[in-house]
């Protein structure tokens, strides 16, 4: 096979009738969708269904996808469509799509083609489908600038262009020993497209089921467009003058997916691509975009401060096992895949901060009563964590009106104060003072140094045992909880299975789907609730992490503390109260925690405080009040700065 350049350094002259062919492929549009878990939509070509024009030509379409997630792809295609006929039905009635990964090739009114010339084109290779729908003319004399072999294992049924490159793709990718396409690597594929865009007009899509590939053409021919939608959506149908993709069902409405179309939908902001840019789509993200670098990339995924990124087009790529991962005010490179954690490890531990930081913290909290309280008990945990990341070096707890008052140490772990009254008060103020030195190192453990962890995690039944109070989800129904359990399965799919890399994904999605509004949820809020509504406070945020860890069989549990802003994060509000966030055990480390309020992870903006298995066994002050009291008011000021 020859040498293949990275940027075509010219284009195959076009025949004398490349004209008349350009101008009916000016009427062909693709259209490509990925969603995050499997969806249903319902699909209408309206221009056949109600045609606004005259049509005395065929309308020829045709549409890929994969059935209940498998590696076998479904393709149906009309190359002489006039009206509404039982295949145009099946795409608009049937139910049971159910696929993560939809390909369209809508050819309009043009010259009449054979159903073995008509996109898209699907080929079996390595124990799956791969599906190749092209919009544009490769010119030249195709078996010289693209051969298939002496003895070729893929050969063109019919005689188009594009399925002779696509044929070429394939040997490409069998003589690479690759089984997927993720196995090619993303600049060797990008190689191959930019090879047949210098023999024409090349605006492709390659999928194998898992990864949808995506080129657009070097001269913005019939230029292709990208939208990200996230729910709630405003509305379920998307829809052009000529097709209306409808996500009608339940499920569907909570699907996050990306949509590549040479016409814009209806609904969304939708940013072009560029010349000669491929994008990959992986479970309703963007896992590689060869226009950014990965110095960009990283930048974008690890910004810091809750909501800064918005959920829509403009939103940065999840790269895949490409991660980002942060410490707080400090950005550490993306791990790489795991044949290469050695030098990830080495990374990771040169860039992370070497200095310690101390920190002072007041929590002044002041209860107000309508009605004496006679009688009332408190509990308290307020004393920061003191271990070998955290050093506690000054803390007070001021009460005025002290009662019978004990210390000890809860189930969990937390330093609680315990206090009896039994005099009347209308006001009780609770005031905590802490100055807590926060150590470097610790984020080197979030790769383990002996082998590669994936999901599901095998647990010997005495550490399940042990583990099972952070393994039980809530109690939600059970169509609740199935339906949360599919949504992270989401991330293990478009994660290989990888424990970190899907818990970063995690971590980093929620931080940019969903919305931090203060006020807009109570502590009566679920899980399933959130993930509704996409929009909470730290609190939800960690919940719903916590959640989706335990459905993957991962330990995990809620944690209070605060956290130092010092102008970072654009929300400073989080300085102002408690913060919370989700520590997930990861068996060759012990507890490492996650924020997903800012998708980061923590590090020495983080004061951790109390711990549990939810808000309840952390809260930082609780009580009971016996006797008297009536209405409540409650006021917290929180204040965190840096000493020195």
């Amino acid at each position: 096979m020859r040498a293949m350049p990275d940027q075509p350094t010219h284009r195959s002259a076009p025949p004398p009738d490349a004209a008349v062919k350009r101008a009916e492929h000016q009427l062909t549009r693709l259209l490509a969708m990925s969603f995050d878990g499997a969806a249903s939509p319902s699909i209408t070509l309206k221009a056949i269904i109600n045609p606004k024009e005259e049509r005395d030509q065929p309308y020829g379409w045709g549409f890929a996808w994969y059935p209940a997630q498998t590696s076998s792809a479904l393709v149906v295609k009309d190359p002489t469509s006039i009206g509404d006929n039982p295949l145009t039905k099946l795409l608009r009635d049937w139910e049971r799509f159910a696929s993560t990964v939809f390909l369209c090739h809508l050819r309009g009114a043009a010259r009449t083609l054979q159903e073995q010339d008509t996109h898209p084109f699907s080929r079996s290779y390595a124990g799956r489908d791969w599906v190749l729908a092209h919009n544009g003319d490769l010119f030249g004399d195709l078996s010289v600038e693209l051969p298939l072999g002496d003895q070729p294992v893929f050969e063109p049924v019919g005689r188009t262009d594009s399925e002779h490159a696509f044929c070429w793709l394939l040997r490409n990718v069998r003589e690479a020993h690759a089984r997927r396409l993720a196995d090619v690597g993303w600049s060797t594929l990008l190689g191959w497209f930019r090879r047949l865009d210098a023999l024409g007009t090349s605006n492709f899509m390659l999928t194998d089921g898992v990864d949808l590939v995506v080129y657009s053409d070097s001269e913005g021919y019939n230029g292709l467009q990208w939208a990200r939608l996230t729910p709630p959506h405003a509305t379920t149908r998307l829809e052009t003058h000529d097709i209306e993709i409808d996500l009608q069902d339940a499920e569907d409405r909570s699907r996050t997916l990306v949509v590549v179309a040479t016409q814009p939908l209806s609904v969304g902001t939708w940013t072009p691509i560029g010349a000669s840019q491929m994008l990959v789509l992986r479970r309703g993200a963007v896992v590689f975009d060869s226009n950014a670098d990965p110095a960009t990339r990283a930048h974008g995924v690890t910004r810091s401060g809750p909501r800064s990124i918005p959920s829509g087009p403009t939103a940065p790529a999840i790269p895949m096992l490409e991660v980002a991962t942060q410490i707080p005010g400090r950005t550490v490179a993306p791990p790489r895949p795991s044949h290469d954690r050695v030098s990830v490890l080495s990374h990771m531990r040169r860039s992370q901060p070497t200095d310690a930081r101390t920190l002072s913290v007041l929590h002044d909290t002041r209860y107000r009563y309508q009605k004496p309280v006679e009688r009332s008990a408190h509990l308290y945990r307020l004393r920061p964590v003191h271990d070998i990341h955290q050093e506690v070096l000054q803390h007070e707890l001021t009460l005025t009106l002290d009662g019978l008052r004990r210390d000890y140490e809860d189930v969990f772990g937390n330093r609680v104060t315990g206090t009896e009254i039994e005099e009347p008060y209308s006001e009780l103020r609770i005031t905590s003072r802490s100055v807590v030195r926060l150590l470097p190192g610790g984020a080197h453990q979030l790769l383990s140094p002996r082998r590669r962890f994936t999901i599901p995690l095998v647990w010997m039944p005495w550490q399940r045992q042990m583990m099972l109070p952070y393994l039980l989800p809530p109690e939600l129904p059970e169509t609740q909880l199935t339906e949360l359990y599919e949504f992270a399965m989401a991330f293990v799919a478009r994660q290989d299975s990888d424990l970190v890399q899907t818990l970063l994904d995690l971590n980093l999605t929620i931080y940019r789907d969903f919305a931090y509004r203060s006020g807009s949820t109570t502590l009566e809020t679920t899980p399933f609730d959130v993930y509704c509504n996409r929009e909470g406070v730290c609190q939800d945020f960690a919940n719903l992490l916590i959640c989706l860890a335990r459905l993957l069989g991962i330990p995990a549990r809620y944690r209070v503390g605060y956290i130092f802003t010092h102008g970072v994060y654009e929300n400073q509000v989080q300085s102002e109260a408690s913060h919370a966030w989700a520590e997930l055990y990861l068996p060759w480390t012990g507890w490492q925690g996650f924020d997903p309020t800012n998708g980061c992870l923590v590090g020495r903006d983080h004061v951790r405080v109390a711990c549990g298995r939810n808000y309840r066994d952390a809260t930082p002050t609780s009580g009971t009040i016996y006797k008297g009291g009536g209405f409540e008011t409650l006021s917290v000021d929180v204040r965190v700065e840096e000493i020195g």
